[in-house]
């Protein structure tokens, strides 16, 4: 439990940190109104049942005097509307103080969920090879929500309820101590047992659970995603398979934990009302009149009514806890992915003006870091020139250009712009100079003009730019001619409405859309015509004596605009 609640506490923020104490000294103060609610049915009652107590009790003896009354009857009536009112007032309290935490709880979820978008966002590239990046989105969209509604909002209501708890029974407890302690035996040792016996099987449905929504998301993803190939293969019988085994594994192991949560209500209600009539009953026994016994039997109902719930959403809180703690260990351990040394702020762009050059490169994938793909590799490109890299299968093409593009960080040799060796620091500001077609292109579910115009919001897009870019990548005549509202169109999810060499163009469009000084082009015209291809061959050509291009391409037509092409051999 110690180590729960040192990882949810690191989840935090600091101003949250802040909040919660603050939610925490609310909810001393509800429990602190509850108890004087229950408190103020006992006067009321022992006047009830005898008028006389007025004149035995300092307490309403006094209170009786103090504020004039003339007959028993209207400081009766009195006692009552006060109870009703501290009762009422400590309803409304409560109402307030679980809408706060319950908004505390959800802002929560927000911030936990958006911080670790950024923080997966700012990893290195490295980092996105070996995650499945539906495990990714599993983790921000329905991991957070598990953690949240699982642990987080049970925590606070063990937090607040405990409190509630310990505030009844103190009260129990200065009334009638050995009463008090015979609750905290029972209540108790029935919770106390029953979770010793579920808490394991709780940890274990927990893990599988988790394993089942990370199967139920991928499989869903690599389904809607490879839609065209899983047709071709009648694939679609194996992937529901799939997915309907991980999701009844979900949904049974979500029973289970319910299930488990709910099981000592029925028996710690049936026992409460019990343990009432039997104190009831003692009390009449031991003192043989009614008057005395109605007060405390108000006290203990009243005091039951409040325990008995409370005592029943903190097991269910405990219970959660042990079902969600597999989830909070992953949670927190990608909540710990370190963070890269911030940037200065507004560097200026890094323009080429004599050379690009990599020295002494070697670089090995994290998987098999005994194999190097480059190793003493050195490339020189010369400013305002176009330079071709061909090279079969696995020989480090799309390597190079990761490295050239700071996606990669060699583990020996360095990237300089006219000497200046790029490092993390300035990073950013080499990414400004540069424009980027990869061989596979994402087309995100909007406009047009929005695709060619990638992350710029929409009322900041420079229609007179995408234009320029999309005359430039030969896809303006089509986007005019045959897209129904022209730039506006909607191009669907992953451009489903556009053809291979369509979307191409709309990712050379995109690179050029801020006419930056130095363009990679990573297999950019592999899904083109033939004719299309001659064509962005002559933009090319037409560009490189104002722009720095670098070509990979497996095909020589695909170089004919170079100046110059480089070949690399596949290591051994």
């Amino acid at each position: 439990m110690r180590s729960t609640l040192r990882k949810v506490w690191q989840l935090f923020a600091p101003a949250e940190q802040r909040k919660a104490a603050g939610m925490l000294a609310l909810a001393l103060l509800m429990a602190l109104a509850e108890t004087l609610g229950v408190v103020s049915i006992m006067p009321f009652l022992s006047v009830l049942a005898r008028p006389g107590v007025v004149q035995e009790n300092p307490w309403l003896q006094a209170a009786y005097t103090g504020l004039g009354f003339a007959d028993t009857r209207s400081f009766i009536i009195a006692l009552g509307i006060a109870s009703i009112v501290l009762v009422l007032a400590s309803s409304a309290f409560k109402t307030v103080t679980q809408h706060l935490l319950n908004r505390f709880v959800h802002l929560l979820r927000h911030s936990i969920s958006s911080r670790l978008m950024a923080r997966y966002l700012a990893q290195p590239y490295e980092f996105f090879i070996h995650r499945n990046t539906a495990e990714l989105s599993k983790t921000i969209l329905a991991e957070v929500d598990m953690v949240m509604g699982n642990l987080i909002q049970p925590m606070s209501q063990v937090i607040v309820q405990g409190i509630m708890v310990l505030a009844m029974l103190a009260l129990v407890f200065a009334y009638n101590p050995l009463t008090a302690l015979a609750i905290v035996a029972v209540v108790g040792s029935l919770y106390g047992l029953i979770y010793l016996l579920v808490r394991r099987r709780l940890k274990r449905i927990g893990t599988e659970m988790v394993e089942a929504n990370r199967q139920r998301y991928q499989t869903c993803n690599e389904a809607l995603q490879g839609i065209r190939d899983i047709k071709i293969s009648h694939a679609e019988a194996a992937y529901q398979q799939r997915y309907q085994q991980a999701s009844r594994t979900q949904a049974r192991h979500m029973a289970a934990s319910e299930t488990l949560s709910q099981t000592p209500l029925y028996l710690v209600e049936a026992t409460g009302y019990t343990g009432l009539i039997l104190i009831a009953l003692a009390l009449l026994l031991k003192s043989g009149d009614v008057a005395h016994v109605l007060p405390a039997l108000g006290l203990y109902g009243f005091a039951a009514y409040r325990l008995l719930p409370a005592a029943q959403i903190m097991y269910r809180g405990f219970a959660r806890l042990k079902f969600a703690s597999a989830t909070l260990d992953s949670l927190h351990r990608d909540m710990s992915l370190p963070l890269p040394v911030a940037a200065p702020a507004k560097q200026p762009t890094i323009l080429p003006r004599q050379e690009i050059r990599l020295s002494g490169i070697r670089y090995a994938y994290p998987s098999t870091p005994g194999k190097a793909v480059l190793d003493g590799f050195n490339l020189l490109i010369p400013v305002n020139t176009s330079v071709g890299i061909k090279g079969p299968s696995g020989a480090g093409k799309s390597t190079v250009m990761d490295i050239l593009l700071g996606l990669l960080v060699p583990q020996a040799g360095t990237l300089s712009v006219d000497g200046q060796t790029i490092t993390a620091q300035n990073l950013p500001a080499w990414r400004a100079a540069i424009g980027y077609v990869p061989q596979h292109i994402y087309i995100a579910d909007a406009s047009a003009a929005a695709n060619i115009a990638f992350g710029v919001p929409p009322d900041q897009i420079d229609m007179q730019a995408v234009q320029r870019a999309a005359r430039a990548a030969q896809i303006h005549d089509f986007v005019m001619n045959e897209l129904p509202q022209g730039y506006g169109t909607p191009v669907g999810d992953r451009g489903i409405r556009l053809s291979g060499g369509q979307r191409q163009r709309i990712g050379i469009a995109r690179a050029l859309y801020r006419d930056p000084p130095v363009l990679f082009m990573d297999e950019a015209t592999s899904a083109l015509d033939g004719a299309t291809e001659s064509a962005v061959n002559e933009a090319i050509r037409a560009l490189s004596g104002s722009k720095t291009i670098v070509v990979i391409a497996h095909r020589e037509a695909s170089l004919q605009a170079c100046s110059r092409i480089l070949a690399i051999a596949k290591t051994s």
